[in-house]
């Protein structure tokens, strides 16, 4: 009888090998393709919510900048999403992204309404300006800081770090 429940086992185990290997956690670029839209929708969200900085300056020409500076690294993230949600989620991967944009956005209008869009401008409205002008290796940087500290849609897989340049 032990020797039947072994070969079943076994036999599941072979089964079910590809299921369980394939994962639904994120690799390191996957983190920081997650990162980076979410810092984007974050501006976004900034940038409608609030529409002037501090100084009055009008946000939309300031957001539309720095997604244009940005956008060979914006493009590569969101190749990186589909190309998870392809290997690891059931249904149109341009779909999922579409969701994550949504998510992401929603999460932002979350914390406005619960701080309110005057506190929220407040403490935000300057974090488009202050980003317009960050270069490649600095907005590298901050997505992998966010990558340790900001939330996301999947857990990492194993013991994941992004690497930061030392300077």
């Amino acid at each position: 009888m032990k020797r039947t429940g072994y070969f079943f086992l076994f036999f599941f185990l072979i089964a079910a090998g590809p299921a369980i290997a394939k994962t639904s956690c994120y690799a390191p670029e996957q983190l920081s393709a997650e990162q980076l839209l979410r810092l984007h929708s974050e501006l976004m969200v900034i940038t409608v919510t609030c529409r002037q900085d501090s100084a009055g300056q009008n946000l939309s020409p300031v957001y539309t900048g720095f997604t244009r500076k940005n956008l060979s690294a914006l493009q590569k993230a969101e190749q990186t999403m589909i190309a998870y949600y392809k290997k690891n989620e059931k249904g149109d991967p341009l779909e999922k992204l579409d969701r994550l944009r949504t998510k992401l956005g929603n999460e932002f209008g979350q914390k406005i309404a619960e701080l309110s869009s005057p506190v929220y401008c407040s403490e935000y409205r300057d974090k488009v300006e202050a980003l317009f002008d960050t270069n490649k290796e600095d907005l590298e940087d901050i997505v992998g800081n966010m990558s340790t500290t900001a939330p996301s849609y999947a857990k990492a897989c194993g013991k994941t770090v992004i690497a930061k340049r030392g300077r």
